[in-house]
């Protein structure tokens, strides 16, 4: 089968390999549609801490049973499926103390998705493996990863019905986090971003846009909560800097959230008496649950969230190395690698 194979920073070529064998409880997925994500931009670029090259990138997929084995009773060849890259134990300390996200013991798939075919174990298979309902494209399916995770971070930021969320960058990650807070009942959603085409998306998903160099965000903010600032502010980028200007536009007892993964070396300054006197968290959010996985594909199914919409290329497998670079460039939204079959 073929595959995209990483070899480190800007090193991506197309190759054969072998295909991988399943279990007796597991199954054999051919992959449709995979997206690019963020830390695949960010691989390719300068490296990870947690891919090895070379290796296999891509954890957002869906596509159709090839294959099942011998003990497997719920599933059957040429079933719509989307798949979480991973699920919990469900045994250790972080699980038995709800953060399923922070298990130690995770069971993941054969490898990165884009590629062909992926080994799905029996534990992904029982846990996170879903059918796509009749009409939801392969493309909407492989957005069930990403938008798990949005839900993840929007969990963590405490919000309430009617509260202001303010979202810093309109990257994918932050357009779908728009659209799942609104979904969710969150009273006003403000995005700040310096690209025009993505305020227009922001727009159109029914969030307040703002460009930061032409418009005075702080003040906006305040306009928008009657002086309170937003109950919550969900930084989808990765700078440092971000971070630190978030605490101009966060309501006491509100929620800072690090969403935006920050380069490893990266350091943070912030007031403390933000965190002492206005009690204001400072927290981190990281994946998803596989709960948060079936809710993502339930909330595409049932029209509340359209995370397709965001999609703006899509390109063959062959081209993978091309699609993170459009990513990278900021030339394309998001980017869906697909396989005809």
């Amino acid at each position: 089968m073929k595959a995209a194979i990483y070899h480190g920073p800007g090193k991506m070529t197309l190759e054969d390999v072998e295909r991988p064998s399943i279990d007796p409880a597991g199954i054999l997925v051919e992959v449709r549609a995979s997206g690019v994500c963020g830390t695949d931009v960010k691989t390719f670029l300068r490296g990870h801490r947690f891919f090895e090259p070379p290796c296999i990138l891509g954890h957002e997929f869906a596509g159709v049973v090839a294959e099942v084995g011998s003990q497997v009773k719920d599933f059957a060849p040429g079933d719509r499926v989307a798949v979480a890259p991973y699920v919990p134990c469900g045994f250790c300390p972080m699980c038995q103390g709800g953060l399923f996200e922070l298990c130690y013991k995770k069971s993941g798939v054969s490898g990165g998705a884009f590629t062909q075919y992926v080994s799905v174990p029996k534990e992904v298979l029982e846990r996170g493996t879903v059918r796509l309902p009749e009409g939801m494209s392969f493309a909407a399916g492989a957005m069930a990863e990403p938008l798990a995770c949005t839900l993840n971070g929007l969990e963590d930021c405490r919000l309430k019905l009617g509260d202001t969320l303010l979202i810093l960058g309109a990257g994918p990650m932050g357009l779908l986090s728009a659209q799942a807070a609104l979904a969710q009942g969150v009273g006003k959603v403000i995005v700040s971003e310096l690209n025009e085409e993505r305020l227009s998306k922001a727009r159109e998903i029914g969030a307040i846009p703002v460009n930061p160099k032409r418009d005075n965000l702080k003040a906006l903010v305040k306009q928008e909560t009657n002086g309170l600032m937003a109950q919550a502010v969900l930084v989808c980028v990765g700078f440092a800097e971000a971070v630190e200007e978030a605490q101009a536009y966060v309501a006491p007892g509100g929620v800072i959230n690090m969403f935006g993964g920050l380069p490893k070396d990266s350091t943070v300054t912030v007031d403390p008496g933000l965190i002492h006197y206005q009690q204001v968290s400072l927290v981190g959010s990281f994946g998803f649950t596989h709960v948060q996985f079936r809710q993502a594909v339930e909330l595409m199914a049932a029209g509340r969230i359209d995370a397709e919409r965001i999609v703006t290329h899509t390109l063959p497998l062959e081209q993978a190395a091309q699609g993170i670079k459009l990513s990278a460039e900021q030339k394309a939204l998001k980017v869906m690698l697909v396989n005809e079959g």
